[in-house]
């Protein structure tokens, strides 16, 4: 048994990390910074700690006597937050607690990225050999940009001899998700909100198996390796079919064309920006999941033994919960 620390762990990663942890076998101790979201956590035998990442101190009591840390509770952008100032939020906030684990000695440390950093190529699924470099030679949204600068960060901790693996889950489908974050799309055409499609390619994956891809990196994972933490790749005409299937509820009829999805996406981004909310989508991401955004999970199936579940199933599970939490 393996006494471990999840950082994040009220979030929608964290809390299946938690439980892939626990599964295995291992000791928990689950930090989290809000008490609205321990709910997540409800029934489960861990060790409940409040952590502030902005205070060293309390992150140290939380590290004692850990053995593998999880960091899945990076910092995430929200317009209108200015780029230079969310870079820098996100990369200082990533050196100062990889520098505050490192201290602490782990035996081994699984940074959670993101697959929005690994560039889409044509014509092929994207692999763990194509992450974007950095600094960026073309624009990206500013989550996208804020992950890839910390994601630097990381990669300069392994450098300096930290144990880190870093993992890049694609959008997660699944149950805990109490901030709506991965799970806007879906609740979205649930509620019939969005009554059209484009054309679109993307990857989705059932946050259960992140979390057992976490703790295998844990287990199995080398040092200074990414896993790509996917599912499959779905078109967004399929994945709305599937939500229609489980909820009933009568699949979008119209194909928006490009140039009016990049609008908008125009639009949303406006929108957000006077909301002060995240854009469900933006015009980087239309551009993205237009030309076909495709992933490939076979290094975590080869080395991790990762089993991808039909995402159907995730589907099913996510909105089993959404409704139980009033969130339909």
């Amino acid at each position: 048994m393996t006494k471990a620390l999840v950082l994040g762990a009220t979030g929608h990663i964290g809390a299946h990390i938690a439980r892939a942890l626990l599964a295995e076998g291992h000791e928990v101790r689950a930090a989290y910074r809000d008490e609205r979201y321990l709910h997540v956590l409800e029934g489960l035998p861990v060790e409940r700690v409040r952590v502030d990442l902005d205070r060293p101190q309390e992150l140290r009591r939380a590290l004692e006597g850990r053995e593998w840390v999880f960091h899945a509770a990076g910092y995430y952008p929200f317009p209108p937050k200015p780029r230079r100032e969310a870079i820098e939020q996100g990369v200082s906030s990533t050196r100062r607690i990889l520098a505050e684990i490192g201290r602490a000695r782990p035996v081994r440390i699984v940074y959670t990225s993101s697959a929005a950093t690994i560039r889409s190529v044509p014509g092929k699924e994207a692999d763990e050999s194509d992450l974007e470099s950095w600094p960026l030679t073309e624009w990206r949204s500013l989550y996208t940009t804020v992950k890839i600068a910390m994601e630097q960060e990381a990669l300069r901790a392994v450098q300096e001899g930290l144990p880190i693996t870093i993992t890049h889950p694609s959008i997660c489908i699944g149950e805990y998700d109490a901030h709506l974050l991965s799970g806007r799309l879906l609740t979205a055409f649930a509620k019939h909100r969005l009554p059209w499609i484009t054309r679109a390619c993307f990857n989705v994956v059932y946050t259960g198996d992140v979390g057992v891809g976490h703790a295998r990196a844990a287990e199995r994972g080398r040092a200074g390796e990414h896993y790509i933490l996917c599912g499959e790749n779905i078109s967004l005409k399929e994945f709305a079919s599937c939500v229609a299937l489980e909820t009933g509820v009568p699949a979008p009829k119209w194909n928006l064309p490009y140039s009016l999805a990049y609008a908008a996406g125009l639009g949303a981004e406006a929108m957000a920006w006077l909301t002060r909310r995240e854009p469900l989508f933006t015009r980087q991401e239309v551009r993205r999941v237009a030309g076909g955004y495709r992933l490939d999970g076979s290094k975590a199936r080869r080395e991790l033994g990762l089993t991808p579940t039909p995402i159907k199933e995730a589907i099913r599970k996510a909105l089993v919960w959404f409704r139980a939490h009033g969130m339909l």
